[in-house]
């Protein structure tokens, strides 16, 4: 009897504690989500250089003909979720980074594929990267496509936040990982264009 007793106990005991945490676990749902903390989304910039990417085939020349793909960034948009402590205003904003990208197949690809590598940085308002990251996202060009738009998966990015840092204290940067070729080669089109 003294032995069902004590396991009735513990039982009633782990059935507490359970009802206890999962009462702060809903208050935590309910706060985020049916009144939540809405701060503004960190400001982005579309590097003026690594706004475009021309990829030529390998061991050949760099004339029209010899170009495998290019690609363009047309826009970068962001989706941000706030998670964050009403009380002592500390927690995170979950950034959803997505990109929208013109991508066209040149004269030279045969495979009627393209892969784009893109970055994503982070800085605060001082121009410090807190975060950098490489990313690639690919395209097939079915039939007889040579022009396409596409989106990457979206990317989420954690900051953190602080009563003195929110989202306006980032800033989101996003471009092409360019070569140097490539880098040199991009800056001299703007140049050629902007004359």
């Amino acid at each position: 009897m003294v032995t069902q007793f004590k396991w009735v106990r513990f039982a009633l005991i782990v059935t507490a504690i359970g009802v206890l945490s999962s009462c702060e676990t809903v208050d935590t749902v309910k706060n985020v989500f049916a009144d939540p903390v809405i701060l503004a989304c960190p400001e982005t910039r579309i590097l003026a250089d690594a706004a475009e990417i021309i990829r030529y085939v390998e061991g050949r020349g760099r004339d029209l003909t010899d170009v495998d793909t290019e690609g363009k960034i047309q826009n970068m948009t962001l989706a941000c979720l706030t998670k964050i402590d009403r009380k002592t205003r500390v927690g995170i904003m979950e950034v959803e980074v997505r990109f929208n990208i013109a991508a066209s197949r040149g004269p030279a690809n045969r495979n009627r594929k393209a892969t784009y590598p893109y970055l994503i940085i982070v800085t605060d308002l001082n121009k410090k990267i807190v975060y950098r990251e490489k990313f690639n996202v690919g395209v097939s060009f079915a039939g007889n496509r040579s022009e396409l738009f596409i989106s990457n998966a979206p990317i989420t990015i954690e900051l953190p936040l602080r009563p003195n840092l929110t989202g306006k204290n980032y800033l989101i940067y996003g471009g092409f990982a360019l070569t140097r070729e490539q880098l040199s080669h991009s800056r001299l089109r703007r140049k050629q264009r902007s004359r």
